[in-house]
């Protein structure tokens, strides 16, 4: 294990008898939260879901499965699910990280022969979010010792939030016996959004950043793009540069 993440494996080490004490030093964003979330019916369940998860984590659809296209919100209510738990629950260990960073920490484990503390670390925590969890296809020793680390962390009632850009039956190069328990909790879909709530995601966003354009620019940001949310805030932001330049 490398950086952040060896940091707290020792802490938590230190003090195996109370992992619980420990609060993982995890990589969230504080501007994923659900506040800065734009709900709409492209998101509805996901959205309800997250929230129910993060007031009662490990008891309410467990594992969560988020999926959907690129940029339409799934790493930010991931975000926002381990940002409200650990403001809920400050002595809950949680802990976010993306699917290739995962491998990578497995094979240096490998390397090191320190799969066993590989193990043990991520059967400590609390509240486990993986991200684009479809890089696992064709990792067949990852699927394997995330297939254990699932059971364990299921098995002791702790929360696992995952996000993928397909659904868990369309997965390709998955172990069978992993998607089965992908379907266990509630699998989410995300979905792209409609005009209103593209206006209304360019109006949160312009209010966070201080940004004011004319109505008429808004609405034809949103009726123009209307694939996903990260292509509308790039928008915006350009928009913005734009218009700094010509001060």
């Amino acid at each position: 294990l490398v950086g952040s993440e060896m940091c707290i494996r020792d802490s938590i080490s230190a003090d195996a008898t109370h992992p619980e004490k420990k609060v993982a030093g995890t990589p969230l964003n504080n501007l994923y939260t659900f506040q800065n979330f734009v709900g709409g019916k492209s998101n509805q369940i996901a959205r309800a879901a997250a929230l129910q998860i993060a007031e009662n984590p490990g008891q309410s659809y467990n594992p969560f499965f988020i999926y959907g296209g690129v940029g339409l919100g799934k790493t930010h209510l991931a975000h926002s699910i381990g940002i409200s738990v650990k403001d809920n629950f400050p002595n809950k260990t949680v802990l976010y990280v993306q699917s290739e960073k995962f491998a990578h920490q497995f094979i240096d484990a490998i390397k090191n022969q320190s799969t066993n503390d590989f193990v043990h670390f991520y059967q400590m925590i609390d509240v486990l979010i993986i991200d684009d969890v479809q890089f696992f296809a064709g990792k067949e020793r990852t699927q394997d010792v995330f297939f254990s680390i699932f059971n364990h962390l299921h098995q002791n009632g702790k929360q696992i939030v995952l996000t993928s850009d397909k659904a868990p039956v369309e997965m390709q190069g998955m172990e069978q016996r992993l998607l089965s328990r992908f379907k266990w909790g509630l699998s989410a879909d995300m979905g792209t959004p409609d005009l209103e709530t593209r206006i209304a995601i360019l109006q949160k966003k312009m209010y966070g950043s201080g940004i004011e354009l004319p109505k008429e620019v808004v609405e034809y940001l949103a009726y123009s793009i209307n694939t996903n949310v990260r292509e509308i805030e790039g928008a915006l932001n350009t928009i913005d540069q734009i218009a700094i330049k010509h001060d």
